[in-house]
């Protein structure tokens, strides 16, 4: 499970940068996506997959 956690930590971390990216515009090639992809999009994304990461993370802890 933590390197569940671990993956969707970061998957939701690059979303994040992809998000203010968009947002600032600061990459051009962006304006190319489908419309879809906006920058609410990409930081909602992040904030769904940094909350299954925490459920990951919180998952894997051993009670003795």
């Amino acid at each position: 499970m933590a390197i569940l956690a671990w993956l969707f930590g970061s998957l939701g971390g690059l979303c994040a940068i992809t998000g203010i990216i968009a947002a600032t515009e600061a990459m051009p090639w962006l304006a190319e996506l489908p419309a879809a992809f906006t920058a609410m999009f990409w930081l909602t994304l992040s904030a769904v997959l940094l909350l299954v990461c925490i459920a990951f993370a919180i998952s894997s802890t051993e009670y003795e």
